[in-house]
């Protein structure tokens, strides 16, 4: 994706190797171990507008500041909008097709381009399984006792926000297909969440976990269902 300071042209595996083998020292300093790279670049499928996605190992003491400043490290130095990860944090669907792709920084071994997989599958079981969340998060609940629990509440808000967030990852086409799932909807629930800027009314937050948000589960595992053909 481009921005006022990322370059418009296509991010190339083989460049973007070369500029990490480049600055080995300076990211070890930021305290990381070991880089991947993975997604489209590493499958040599990437745009103009792709990301470099980045697998990173860090030190033992490193915390979501380090990650956050290792992403900014490597966002600068690429020169394409950077998401780093590390292996930990991968769901399993996810992690799969993760490891697949990867390419070590310092010891690469490239994979021929294997386009076709239907990437996007996993993005709607995490879907399916935010709802289920927030299933147990209302189990047993009233709206009272709800209201009066901050953890639930809070729990239930995260869940939401994820939910909105992984649309934005869907394949246009496939949102396109299925207009009977209001991605734009979700994605400004989301958007409430993130900003709060006056408050959320905790029956609309009740209403949306027990009742709006599980009437679209169903039709997110048919999709589910239907990308694995």
């Amino acid at each position: 994706m481009t921005g006022p300071n990322f370059k418009e042209i296509r991010p190339d595996l083989a460049t973007v190797l070369s500029l990490i083998r480049e600055r080995e020292g300076e990211w070890r300093n930021l305290g990381v171990t070991r880089v991947r790279v993975f997604g489209s670049v590493a499958r040599q499928e990437a745009g103009a507008e792709s990301d470099v996605d980045v697998l990173l190992d860090l030190a033992p003491e490193a915390g979501l500041l380090t990650l956050a400043r290792a992403r900014e490290f490597f966002e600068r130095l690429l020169g394409h909008r950077t998401d780093a990860v590390t292996e930990a944090a991968l769901k399993p669907p996810l992690k799969r097709e993760v490891l697949l792709d990867s390419v070590d920084a310092l010891e690469p071994q490239l994979h021929p381009p294997c386009a076709g997989r239907k990437r996007w599958k996993w993005r709607l079981s995490e879907l399916s399984a935010d709802i289920d969340a927030l299933r147990r998060i209302t189990a047993g609940q009233t709206l009272e006792s709800f209201r009066t629990d901050p953890l639930r509440f809070d729990a239930a808000l995260l869940r939401l926000l994820r939910i909105g967030e992984g649309t934005k990852y869907l394949p246009q086409h496939l949102q396109d297909l299925h207009p009977e799932v209001p991605w734009a909807t979700l994605r400004d629930v989301r958007n409430m969440v993130a900003h709060d800027y006056f408050g959320l009314d905790p029956a609309l937050v009740w209403v949306s976990a027990t009742r709006e948000f599980p009437a679209l589960r169903p039709v997110l595992e048919q999709l589910t269902r239907a990308g694995e053909d």
